[in-house]
């Protein structure tokens, strides 16, 4: 499957639920008209301006191949004026294409930052829908050429157009990901499929009282898929008093601090790692003149020509074996491969796995009511 899913001390949740696949599996992008938008050779640099799942499925497909990108990339999530300026700073207006993204239209933070690149004279191509919103209104009044914000709720539109145009116009092989995305829609059609399998357990594990899901990353290509699934997770099944909270740190810095809050505090938190068995390898190479030095009861000479991918690998191993001393669940999920083929299946795997979740909550897992509410008071607060 490219990637492995390693669940243990779960067995799965009796509840049953839909396991019919949603209706945005079936949204597929124009790639004509993708590529032609996409072919942007002048511009150096890309400032992407989003919030949620405008930039969230972006930045995990930008993590995953930060080194293949030809463009210098900034996302904004924010219309702090600090951080404003030291983009602007970075990257001058001459060879800077921005780009907002916003399915409403009607995000103003979005717009605020759009405005001050905008005043600066920076070129700018939005990703939104075909309404009217105000985003759309700017693209016309301007006379702009934009993409289109195809009608699938933000967090779940990462593989049409909204992630896979600015993907492809930093180097990313989009239709790569794309074909990764409808080969995964395959497998997922079976009945008890992983994805399936996964929910169950998170749901089995919530009813056992693990309401807190530490989602620790091993691998700096997987760190953009933190935020996914934080996001997948919280918009699309706590609601209705219901859900869990995922956090999260890249490993092995979060056995640092939250080693011991997972083995010394409550027992409500379920570790879900995010691993890859397809780094570079790499090996240690010790002077001389300091391998008589002790490290942990051992000369440092002994780490000689230690591969490390898998000292890497011997840091989660410590942490697997420690939740099994303890009798604790966990759950490691293990890329395989690193391509644009597998990262377009380990999305898919994760957008599904948190519909199938929202399900077993009874919620839907296409709204966000309070998340809008909070929208409209900050837009109030502006004018008070």
């Amino acid at each position: 499957m490219s990637f492995e899913v390693e669940i243990s001390g779960l067995e799965g949740t009796d509840e049953e639920i839909d396991q019919s696949l949603p209706d945005f599996t079936d949204v597929r992008p124009d790639f004509h008209s993708l590529y032609e938008a996409a072919d942007l050779d002048g511009y150096r640099n890309i400032v992407l301006i989003g919030n949620g799942g405008s930039v969230t499925s972006f930045r995990a497909l930008y993590y995953s191949f930060i080194s293949e990108s030809d463009k210098n990339v900034r996302i904004v999530t924010t219309m702090e004026p600090d951080f404003l300026h030291r983009v602007s700073r970075d990257m001058e207006a001459e060879d800077t294409l921005v780009i907002p993204i916003s399915k409403s239209g009607s995000t103003v933070g979005v717009i605020e930052a759009l405005m001050y690149f905008m005043e600066r004279n920076y070129d700018v191509l939005p990703v939104t829908s075909d309404n009217n919103g105000a985003l759309r209104q700017i693209v016309e009044r301007e006379d702009l050429d934009f993409v289109e914000h195809r009608d699938v709720s933000g967090r779940f539109s990462g593989l049409t157009e909204t992630g896979l145009f600015p993907a492809e116009v930093i180097g990313i092989d989009s239709r790569e990901v794309r074909e990764g995305a409808e080969e995964m829609y395959e497998e997922l059609e079976e009945e008890d499929n992983e994805a399936y399998r996964l929910a169950s357990a998170l749901r089995e594990a919530q009813n056992r009282g693990y309401t807190e899901i530490l989602n620790a990353i091993y691998s700096t290509r997987l760190y953009g898929f933190k935020p996914f699934f934080v996001q997948l997770i919280h918009e699309s099944a706590c609601k209705n008093g219901e859900g869990v909270t995922v956090f999260g740190d890249l490993g092995p810095e979060f056995q640092h601090h939250t080693n011991q809050r997972l083995f010394g505090g409550r027992k409500d938190v379920l570790p879900l790692f995010f691993r890859s068995e397809a780094n570079e390898k790499r090996k240690i190479k010790i002077g001389d003149e300091i391998g008589d030095i002790d490290i942990r009861g051992r000369r440092l000479e002994d780490l000689e020509n230690q591969d490390l991918s898998q000292s890497l690998k011997s840091e989660y191993t410590g942490v697997k074996q420690a939740l099994e001393d303890e009798g604790m669940p966990y759950v490691t999920l293990t890329l395989e491969e690193h391509s644009h083929k597998s990262i377009g299946r380990l999305m898919v795997f994760l957008q599904i796995t948190a519909v199938y979740f929202a399900r077993f909550q009874q919620v839907d897992p296409f709204n966000q009511p309070d998340v809008e509410k909070s929208k409209q008071e900050g837009f109030e607060a502006r004018f008070k």
